[in-house]
Formats: C-alpha cells, sequence, structure tokens
C-alpha cells in the first residue's frame, strides 16, 4: 500500500511517525508542472522511488522548527533545498544540516506566499510559517489547529504551549480573510472544509 494518498488534484497527503516520540504525523507532496515540493516530510516513512514517481523534488518547505523531521534525510537523497523559517535553525543543525533559504512574511515560492503565524506573551511564543496559494486556494497550517480523537478542534499553540487563545484568536482571523478553500494541517490532516474548520476554531 502506497504512503502516499492523493487528496485532492496535485496533493498527497504523506503520513508517519514521529521518530523519537512515535505519535502519528503528517507531510504532504505537492505538484507544481511536474516538480514536487515536499512539506513537513516525514523521516520514517516513504520511499524515494515512490516520490519520484509522483513528481521530480523541487525542494522542501518546512512550517516550523518542530516540523524538521525528515528535511535532512530528503535534502541528500534528492539534492534539494531546504526552505524554512529562521526559528528552524537550531533544529536544523541538530539534524546535522540547514537551511538553504529562509523563508518570512511576504515571501513567495512557486506561487506559495509566505504566511508568518507569529505571537508571544511573556516566555510563551508561537512563531511558524503558513502557505497559501491564491489559485488554488489551498492553505498549509503546522501546529495552530488540533483536534481530540472525537474531532473536536483546539488550538496547538495554546493546548500544548500555553499560549492564550485571545494572541491566537487574530492569527485565525487573518487566515479566515484569506477564503481558503482547502486546508492542509500537519496534525488535522487535509480538509476540504477549510472555512467551517477555521470558524469552528475562531469560535472554540
Amino acid at each position: 500500500m502506497s504512503t502516499f494518498k492523493e487528496c485532492a488534484t496535485g496533493v498527497y497527503r504523506w503520513d508517519g511517525v514521529d521518530a523519537d516520540h512515535g505519535f502519528p504525523i503528517t507531510g504532504y507532496l505537492l505538484i507544481h508542472s511536474g516538480d514536487c515540493l515536499l512539506v513537513d516530510p516525514p523521516a520514517t516513512s516513504g520511499e524515494a522511488q515512490e516520490i519520484q514517481a509522483i513528481g521530480r523534488p523541487e525542494a522542501i518547505l518546512l512550517t516550523s522548527q518542530w516540523h524538521v523531521r525528515g528535511a535532512g534525510l530528503w535534502k541528500e537523497r534528492f539534492s534539494i533545498p531546504i526552505l524554512a523559517p529562521a526559528s528552524a535553525a537550531d533544529e536544523l543543525a541538530e539534524a546535522e544540516t540547514s537551511a538553504d533559504t529562509t523563508l518570512d512574511d511576504g515571501d513567495e515560492y512557486l506561487g506559495w506566499q509566505v504566511l508568518r503565524l507569529s505571537t508571544q506573551q511573556g516566555d510563551q511564543a508561537f512563531d511558524e510559517l503558513a502557505y497559501w496559494h491564491k489559485e488554488r486556494r489551498t492553505l498549509i497550517l503546522g501546529d495552530l489547529i488540533t483536534a481530540d480523537e472525537d474531532g473536536s478542534l483546539h488550538f496547538g499553540p495554546s493546548r500544548f504551549m500555553g499560549v492564550p487563545i485571545s494572541k491566537l484568536r487574530p492569527i485565525v482571523e487573518r487566515m479566515r480573510a484569506l477564503n481558503p478553500k482547502l486546508l492542509l494541517s500537519a496534525h488535522i490532516g487535509p480538509r476540504s472544509d477549510a472555512m467551517q474548520v477555521l470558524e469552528a476554531l475562531a469560535t472554540a
């Protein structure tokens, strides 16, 4: 059975497990003119031949320092660059690799606009990148959204880092203003009801 499942045209879900803790993680493959972008790629699943059968590996996009995962492995395997937020530098170094391009709010790569999602109160900080493709109406999120087994949605930074929800609601409003159709999340998987998800989170 293939590791990669096409969840929308040119979008493949990539399931794996965290190499250190064993919990499920989700990455994505995105096709652009025959090339393939690896987003938050797992290290514990997938074969090079499977990826190349989908598209030519072009680059690796990371949403945060917590999603370095298999970036170094796939960078070496395919000789492709890593594009990541500046905050990922230490985690990449621990993985014995580095970013070839540092991304920040307003940057763009192959039609994907970079959105920096950041807030801080005291020692509690949240800082990651989202990626938005206007023509596809597709939004990629890292840790902003999580869910319970029953499907109840929560703010990931609030649940796991103690960031106040009041500091996160403006970020959700920014995402809602984009009017996305497809949401590609690291924790709740691909969702074709992106606006409903964001609206539910806004009132959670």
